[in-house]
Formats: C-alpha cells, structure tokens, sequence
C-alpha cells in the first residue's frame, strides 16, 4: 500500500510540473529538506525536499534555471523514480542550470535569501547509509559518483556547495 501510495504522489507532481512548465521562465526552485509545505519549489515554505526533484522539475523549466539549496545533506539517491541506496545515482548537471548552496532556508527567513555558505553548509553527500568512519571505513555502499557533468556546457553552474 505504501508504495501505491509513493507511485501515486509520484505520477501527481510530475503532472503538476508540467503543467506549470509554459509559466516558468526565468525559475528560481527552492530546495530545502526541512519543508512541510505543498513541495512544489515555489517558495522556502513550500521547497522541495530533494534536490533529485528539483533537477527533474529544472530540466523541463524554459533556461535560465537558478535552484536554491538551503544548508542541509543532499544525497543523489533520493527523488522520484531513484531507489533509496541507488550507488549508480548522481546530480547530474544540466545546460542552463544553476545550483546555488548556502541558503538559510526555512531557519531564517529573509526578503534577501539570506545566503551564507559556511554559516549554512550545502553538503552533496555520496554516503548513502550516513555510515561512513574514520579512515574510509563503511565507504561500501557509498554513491559511485555524487555529481555528474555529462556533455553540459558553461551554462551548467554549481555554486556554494561542499561535495564529499
């Protein structure tokens, strides 16, 4: 039931994004893991929650894209249609895109986006499991790649964030 559940809430805003796709020009989507609104990207309030779901809804947005990352740990293998421990998944950056770190997020609300990215550390994180020790022990089930970069040109940005 719970994954007819996950099938259904899937195939709902795939079809909401699209829809809104013709108004979206010029986007900023909001990326914070600590939302609970509508998930939709439109808003701190209402960030979503993967940064997977941010690149999907930005890939069908008219460029130029600019998606906002509150500080937090992002792993590739959560989004829709990615298996959770997924080792193939990865961020794979896209033409006209621009991923920005640092942002406070819904911990402080601001007319500016109150960005600082040592004081909110955006960290793209490989460890799947959140399991990894001193001297690279538990590294096993670790993201084979945490970012990707395949045929994308200058337009393709990421700013503000830690990878590891």
């Amino acid at each position: 039931m719970a994954a007819r559940n996950s099938i259904i809430r899937s195939i709902s805003f795939i079809l909401i994004m699209l829809l809104l796709c013709p108004f979206a020009s010029g986007r900023i989507i909001y990326v914070d893991d600590d939302a609970a609104g509508v998930n939709v990207g439109s808003s701190w309030d209402d960030a979503i929650n993967s940064l997977q779901d941010a690149l999907l809804l930005a890939y069908f947005y008219e460029k130029p894209v600019e998606i906002r990352v509150a500080g937090g740990i992002y792993t590739p293998d959560k989004g829709i249609g990615i298996a959770v421990g997924d080792r193939e998944a990865s961020f794979q950056l896209i033409d006209g895109v621009t991923i920005k770190g640092g942002y406070a997020g819904l911990s402080h609300r601001s007319p500016e986006d109150l960005r600082d990215i040592a004081l909110y550390e955006t960290i793209l994180s490989g460890d799947l499991e959140k399991d990894d020790g001193p001297e690279s022990t538990g590294t096993d089930d670790n993201s084979h790649h945490v970012v990707t970069s395949f045929r994308t040109d200058q337009t393709a940005v990421l700013d503000g964030v830690t990878i590891s």
